[in-house]
């Protein structure tokens, strides 16, 4: 970037607010892949017209823009690597304003998820899009990548919940589309076309999301299984025996394990090892209500569904049990070389491809597989772990045919190569295996409609 450009920019944002600095350029430049990071400069802007003001600059003078949220994808979609400016949302953090009358909440771009989550607490309401790096992500990275979690089966991902969004396009023009409506069907939605877009057609600024009643007395059971078929048909009696299931999530022994050699701390409830666990976490039945728990346990015992059950029957028995789930990226990234994979399938399709799945992974030498996942929405997470001693590029390399063979059968089961992550720019070469090459032409045509200069994080999701 030249100094013209660099000054002009300054003069939107101010000295204090644009930085070249190596440190700066290092952090917003990349999210959490292996990427080397390479933008011009970074710049936070405050507001909606300041971001209007620098994407008009930008266009005009023909700079490439990648925008910045919390930068925890796992896809590469936040990677700026060829001098590109990145725009940092992070100083955008205000909850505006939380109606409980219509069940909504309006923030800026850059708040954080928790946070979000912990204002509508206090308005005794709740946010439901809940993630491992809820901490740190933002709204508007969550809006971008469509971002899922583990209250899908109950409250649907992030698409599901915005009600309204304000975009900027790379024109500088301000696109508002930020209405609290439960209704309103005046033609294309245009604020879908934003959402899981990852930035490639503008950056949101501001959104209203719909907020739920806060959920109250949680039940949490983790069931043994004996094989993974047992675990779809548990989410089938759960579905005929009434229960509305806030979470269920399945790990595999494997990754059992795992915590608990990364996890000292971490207590193991089970006498006996399973193939496979499961967590579900439903609300507790309205007072004069029978329990459903119980009565459910004895048939799912009883049909050989489970081998072995524990219920949480206080807030650090609930803790330990989440903690199996919740902590099993922390310990599969101690453990080794890591390639990961976020699929989806039909729910019902599940086991029989896991099983074809088994048979390629059993001819990859030297590489463990770790597999979890939230059962209740079809999502898998793979992990392809290896010897730190292994160079990573190799390990890269070594995985890879098995991926392939990974993403054939998910074509064959028509699935999804990313159920969450988005595509970003390690995806990419994929998307043929669960999108027609007629339906990738008809996204770079929206693509050039809204940027015809490829200026907005180009090189993510397709090449143009």
């Amino acid at each position: 970037m030249n100094s013209a450009h660099y000054q002009a920019l300054e003069g939107i944002v101010t000295s204090a607010r644009i930085s070249q600095k190596p440190d700066d350029l290092q952090i917003y430049g990349k999210d959490w892949t292996r990427s080397v990071p390479r933008p011009s400069a970074v710049v936070f802007p405050k507001t909606t017209e300041e971001v209007s003001m620098l994407l008009k600059y930008c266009h005009a003078n023909k700079l490439t823009v990648v925008p910045s949220g919390g930068r925890t994808g796992l896809a590469g979609a936040a990677n700026a690597s060829n001098d590109e400016l990145v725009i940092s949302l992070e100083k955008m953090d205000q909850i505006i304003s939380i109606d409980p009358i219509n069940m909504s909440i309006r923030a800026e771009a850059g708040a954080i998820i928790e946070t979000l989550q912990k204002a509508a607490k206090d308005k005794g309401l709740f946010y439901p899009v809940d993630l491992a790096a809820k901490g740190s992500c933002q709204l508007g990275g969550n809006i971008a990548t469509n971002a899922g979690g583990l209250k899908l089966i109950r409250y649907g991902g992030t698409r599901e919940q915005v009600l309204g969004l304000e975009v900027v396009l790379i024109d500088g023009t301000i696109l508002d589309l930020n209405y609290d409506l439960r209704k309103n069907n005046i033609g294309y939605d245009l604020k879908h076309l934003f959402i899981g877009s990852e930035g490639t057609l503008g950056i949101v600024t501001q959104a209203t999301m719909k907020l739920a009643s806060l959920p109250k007395d949680l039940r949490l059971t983790c069931m043994a299984c004996p094989d993974f078929e047992s675990v779809t048909k548990l989410l089938g009696l759960i579905n005929l025996r009434g229960i509305a299931p806030t979470a269920f999530e399945f790990f595999t022994r494997e990754c059992f394990e795992l915590v608990l050699k990364h996890q000292k701390h971490r207590i193991n409830p089970f006498q006996e090892k399973a193939p496979v666990y499961t967590l579900l976490e439903f609300e507790k039945q309205p007072e004069g209500a029978a329990d459903p728990m119980e009565p459910f346990l004895e048939e799912s015992f009883e049909r050989g569904l489970i081998t072995d059950a524990v219920v949480a029957t206080n807030s650090t028995e609930f803790s330990n049990l989440w903690g199996f789930r919740e902590n099993i990226s922390e310990s599969v990234s101690i453990e080794g070389n890591v390639r990961k994979n976020d699929i989806s399938l039909p729910i019902s399709s599940l086991p029989q491809f896991i099983s074809e799945m088994n048979v390629e992974l059993a001819k990859i030498k030297g590489v463990q597989m770790f597999l979890f996942g939230h059962i209740g929405d079809g999502n898998l997470h793979l992990n392809y772990v290896g010897d730190f001693k292994q160079d990573y590029a190799d390990f890269r390399a070594a995985t890879r045919d098995t991926e392939i063979k990974v993403f054939e059968l998910v074509r064959k089961y028509k699935g999804s190569i990313s159920a969450e992550h988005g595509i970003g720019t390690l995806k990419k070469q994929d998307l043929h295996y669960c999108l027609s090459a007629e339906g990738i032409d008809l996204m770079k045509r929206i693509k050039r409609a809204f940027d015809p200069d490829n200026l907005l994080n180009p090189g993510k999701i397709f090449d143009l």
